[in-house]
């Protein structure tokens, strides 16, 4: 039987939702290599609902969440970027998160949310998609690279009080 996945573009109305699986995804994919006190630090702050609300009203920044038949189980969030992205040429748009639900791993989810990524950028003349990525997550990284994107840099990325080197990949357009 084929999997049937629905993508919503979110609304205000989506917060909740939102800020429930941003909290969820971020601490599944990497609580077992940070410390509690990191990880509630960069929840508590990027993943408040009240946080949530104040970036579904900026006009530069979208999120997409994929259901299964009856729950939310991942989501994106691009940042139409207006600043120069050191070694990119021309517009850029950031992927700057994309997570599921652990169970959702081998789904295809995550390529249907990273279509959206994809055609989101491509709607708004960008002429690269781009992201960060820990360096360490081997199983993001292979992904990505499965789908078309190349290191081209890295940054520091703050969790709590811990500094973490992150890559930068793009995919060009």
């Amino acid at each position: 039987m084929a999997n049937s996945f629905k993508l919503v573009r979110c609304e205000w109305k989506h917060y909740a939702v939102l800020a429930e699986l941003g909290a969820t995804t971020f601490y599944e994919s990497f609580a077992a290599d940070n410390t509690e006190e990191d990880m509630q630090a960069y929840i508590g702050k990027t993943y408040a609902p009240e946080q949530i609300k104040k970036n579904l009203k900026k006009p530069d920044i979208a999120y997409f969440i994929i259901y299964n038949d009856k729950d939310a189980m991942g989501y994106i969030k691009t940042i139409d970027q207006h600043q120069e992205i050191e070694k990119l040429n021309g517009k850029s748009i950031e992927l700057e998160k994309i997570y599921l639900r652990k169970e959702s791993h081998g789904t295809g989810m995550a390529k249907i949310l990273m279509q959206a990524a994809i055609d989101e950028a491509i709607s708004k003349n960008a002429t690269n998609l781009f992201l960060g990525v820990w360096k360490e997550n081997n199983r993001a990284l292979a992904f990505y690279k499965k789908c078309g994107f190349e290191i081209f840099h890295s940054r520091q990325f703050q969790l709590g009080n811990r500094l973490c080197e992150d890559f930068l990949l793009k995919l060009a357009f």
